[in-house]
């Protein structure tokens, strides 16, 4: 039986609605991939979903090849247009239907993008993600992480998120938090009149990068934060993980 596709129903409004987050993600991915050399190797984007972060990241390092993971069909819809819309971006990029859990990867990665990823795996999915990267990744390369951003985390209470006017019609987001993840509703307005409404339940663990810095290090992997909620990781000599 295939897993459920839990970001399936948010992918129609996905792209629509990211703006605000992208505005920060986005600097801070570019920070993270500076001076990646493509000659190390394909660069790994883990839960690719609409493609955001793919563009981000193959901007931030031209020439590299880069394999997206995302088992989401519906996100993998917006994915394929993302890069027929750009020729150039398709002939770098190869889309991989699955997971973290059963992607082929290759065995040298010049970097790895794992955004909106780590909080839903378990402790023991995380350990094999960290040897995996550490196996893999070519001497110095990041691993680009993030968890949930505890400048804005979501409230007990519904918080809008974004919003945004496409014709006749205003789309917003919003999110209400719970003790094992959140729920995002995307609400579809027509002047006051709300005239689609889609709640989509996301499970997340609330762990912080402290958690992960522990984990990874355990695995060979050295922590750099740059921002509360954003880390890069990298291979460890062995007197610095000694």
């Amino acid at each position: 039986m295939s897993p459920p596709d839990v970001y399936g129903p948010a992918a129609e409004f996905y792209d629509l609605l990211a703006a605000p987050a992208w505005a920060r993600l986005g600097p801070l991915l570019r920070k993270a991939l500076d001076g990646v050399d493509p000659q190390n190797g394909p660069l790994l984007d883990l839960g690719a979903g609409t493609g955001l972060s793919t563009e981000a990241a193959a901007d931030a390092v031209p020439g590299a090849q880069v394999l997206a993971v995302e088992p989401s069909a519906g996100m993998r819809i917006a994915l394929s247009t993302r890069l027929a819309c750009r020729p150039a971006l398709a002939e770098r990029v190869t889309v991989t239907a699955g997971s973290v859990h059963d992607a082929r990867l290759p065995p040298r990665l010049c970097a790895a993008v794992a955004l909106g990823v780590v909080g839903h795996l378990l402790p023991a999915e995380r350990a094999a993600l960290w040897r995996e990267l550490r196996e893999r990744l070519a001497p110095g390369a990041p691993a680009v992480v993030d968890v949930l951003d505890r400048t804005a985390p979501p409230t007990r209470a519904p918080l809008r998120l974004a919003t945004r006017r496409v014709g006749a019609l205003t789309y917003e987001s919003w999110s209400e938090g719970a003790d094992d993840g959140w729920t995002l509703t995307y609400r579809v307005r027509e002047g006051q009149r709300v005239v689609r409404e889609h709640a989509v339940p996301l499970p997340w663990s609330g762990i912080g990068i402290d958690v992960l810095a522990e984990e990874a290090g355990a695995a060979g992997l050295l922590c750099t934060r740059l921002a509360p909620d954003f880390a890069v990781f990298r291979t460890t000599t062995r007197e610095e993980h000694s």
